[in-house]
Protein backbone atom coordinates (compact mmCIF):
# COMPACT_ATOMS: atom_id res chain seq x y z
CA UNK A 1 0.00 0.00 0.00
CA UNK A 2 1.19 3.54 -0.33
CA UNK A 3 2.53 2.92 -3.64
CA UNK A 4 1.69 4.90 -7.24
CA UNK A 5 0.51 2.78 -9.99
CA UNK A 6 3.83 3.10 -11.56
CA UNK A 7 5.76 1.45 -8.66
CA UNK A 8 3.18 -1.28 -8.22
CA UNK A 9 3.78 -2.33 -12.06
CA UNK A 10 7.61 -1.93 -11.67
CA UNK A 11 7.31 -4.49 -8.73
CA UNK A 12 5.28 -6.72 -10.24
CA UNK A 13 7.65 -7.12 -13.22
CA UNK A 14 10.26 -7.26 -11.12
CA UNK A 15 8.71 -10.32 -9.37
CA UNK A 16 7.80 -11.99 -12.30
CA UNK A 17 3.90 -11.13 -11.99
CA UNK A 18 1.33 -8.38 -13.46
CA UNK A 19 -1.20 -6.45 -12.00
CA UNK A 20 -4.84 -8.28 -12.14
CA UNK A 21 -7.34 -6.77 -14.79
CA UNK A 22 -10.85 -5.85 -13.80
CA UNK A 23 -12.08 -8.99 -14.98
CA UNK A 24 -9.89 -11.54 -13.04
CA UNK A 25 -10.12 -9.58 -10.04
CA UNK A 26 -13.86 -9.30 -9.92
CA UNK A 27 -13.74 -13.24 -10.74
CA UNK A 28 -11.53 -13.83 -7.77
CA UNK A 29 -13.43 -11.29 -5.70
CA UNK A 30 -17.19 -13.14 -6.59
CA UNK A 31 -16.51 -16.04 -7.97
CA UNK A 32 -19.16 -17.82 -10.59
CA UNK A 33 -22.26 -17.00 -8.80
CA UNK A 34 -22.73 -13.74 -9.46
CA UNK A 35 -22.58 -12.40 -5.54
CA UNK A 36 -22.89 -8.66 -4.53
CA UNK A 37 -19.92 -9.26 -2.10
CA UNK A 38 -17.02 -11.51 -1.81
CA UNK A 39 -18.73 -13.39 0.59
CA UNK A 40 -21.99 -13.82 -0.27
CA UNK A 41 -25.26 -11.30 -0.83
CA UNK A 42 -24.82 -9.33 1.94
CA UNK A 43 -22.60 -7.18 3.94
CA UNK A 44 -21.19 -8.68 7.10
CA UNK A 45 -18.68 -6.04 9.03
CA UNK A 46 -17.57 -9.49 11.19
CA UNK A 47 -15.63 -10.42 7.28
CA UNK A 48 -13.96 -7.40 6.29
CA UNK A 49 -12.03 -4.15 7.49
CA UNK A 50 -14.45 -1.21 6.42
CA UNK A 51 -15.40 2.26 8.04
CA UNK A 52 -18.20 -0.15 10.23
CA UNK A 53 -15.42 -2.28 11.39
CA UNK A 54 -13.88 0.92 13.37
CA UNK A 55 -9.96 0.17 13.35
CA UNK A 56 -9.59 3.06 11.32
CA UNK A 57 -6.81 1.59 9.68
CA UNK A 58 -5.41 -1.41 7.80
CA UNK A 59 -4.98 -4.91 8.86
CA UNK A 60 -3.80 -7.74 8.86
CA UNK A 61 -4.19 -10.38 5.63
CA UNK A 62 -5.20 -12.67 8.55
CA UNK A 63 -7.53 -10.58 10.56
CA UNK A 64 -10.62 -11.96 8.78
CA UNK A 65 -10.12 -15.99 8.95
CA UNK A 66 -13.56 -16.71 7.37
CA UNK A 67 -13.22 -13.66 5.35
CA UNK A 68 -12.31 -15.18 1.82
CA UNK A 69 -13.64 -15.51 -1.51
CA UNK A 70 -14.90 -18.27 -3.46
CA UNK A 71 -11.52 -19.02 -4.50
CA UNK A 72 -9.55 -17.96 -1.13
CA UNK A 73 -8.61 -14.20 -2.13
CA UNK A 74 -8.80 -12.97 1.62
CA UNK A 75 -9.71 -8.87 1.42
CA UNK A 76 -11.20 -8.45 -1.65
CA UNK A 77 -13.48 -6.02 0.28
CA UNK A 78 -12.21 -3.03 2.26
CA UNK A 79 -8.85 -2.96 4.04
CA UNK A 80 -7.79 -1.24 1.05
CA UNK A 81 -8.79 -0.25 -2.84
CA UNK A 82 -6.41 -2.81 -5.20
CA UNK A 83 -5.24 -1.39 -8.30
CA UNK A 84 -6.36 -2.94 -11.93
CA UNK A 85 -4.22 -3.31 -14.88
CA UNK A 86 -7.03 -1.76 -16.59
CA UNK A 87 -7.15 1.94 -16.98
CA UNK A 88 -10.68 3.58 -15.39
CA UNK A 89 -11.08 5.71 -18.61
CA UNK A 90 -9.53 4.38 -22.01
CA UNK A 91 -8.93 8.27 -23.20
CA UNK A 92 -6.85 9.00 -19.88
CA UNK A 93 -3.51 7.33 -19.93
CA UNK A 94 -2.78 8.64 -16.44
CA UNK A 95 -6.64 7.13 -14.67
CA UNK A 96 -5.92 3.77 -13.05
CA UNK A 97 -9.25 1.75 -11.92
CA UNK A 98 -9.38 0.66 -8.16
CA UNK A 99 -11.25 -2.38 -6.87
CA UNK A 100 -12.28 -3.36 -3.81
CA UNK A 101 -12.90 -0.20 -1.14
CA UNK A 102 -10.67 -0.04 1.88
CA UNK A 103 -10.64 0.55 5.79
CA UNK A 104 -12.38 4.06 4.86
CA UNK A 105 -15.53 2.86 2.48
CA UNK A 106 -18.92 2.20 3.93
CA UNK A 107 -20.86 -1.21 2.91
CA UNK A 108 -22.27 0.17 -0.40
CA UNK A 109 -18.86 0.77 -1.69
CA UNK A 110 -17.70 -2.56 -1.17
CA UNK A 111 -19.86 -4.74 -3.00
CA UNK A 112 -17.94 -6.49 -6.21
CA UNK A 113 -19.15 -4.67 -8.80
CA UNK A 114 -18.05 -0.89 -7.36
CA UNK A 115 -15.70 0.70 -9.23
CA UNK A 116 -13.52 3.71 -8.71
CA UNK A 117 -10.40 5.41 -9.88
CA UNK A 118 -7.26 7.21 -9.10
CA UNK A 119 -4.36 9.19 -10.74
CA UNK A 120 -1.73 6.76 -11.64
CA UNK A 121 1.42 9.05 -9.97
CA UNK A 122 -0.43 9.54 -6.41
CA UNK A 123 -0.22 7.53 -3.56
CA UNK A 124 -2.38 6.66 -0.78
CA UNK A 125 -1.99 4.20 2.54
CA UNK A 126 -5.67 2.91 1.40
CA UNK A 127 -4.41 1.96 -1.93
CA UNK A 128 -2.33 -1.15 -2.71
CA UNK A 129 -2.27 -4.11 -4.88
CA UNK A 130 -2.24 -7.63 -5.30
CA UNK A 131 -0.32 -9.54 -8.21
CA UNK A 132 -1.60 -12.17 -10.55
CA UNK A 133 0.53 -15.10 -12.73
CA UNK A 134 -0.76 -16.34 -15.95
CA UNK A 135 -0.38 -20.12 -15.62
CA UNK A 136 2.15 -21.46 -18.60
Amino acid sequence: MGVSDYEAEAYAKWAGKRLPTEREWEKAAKGEDGREYHRGGSFDKEKCNSEEAGFGHTTPVTQYPTGGSPYGCYDMSGNVWELSADRYDAEKEDSRLLRGGSWTNIPVDLRVSYRDWNLADLRFNYIGFRLAKDIP
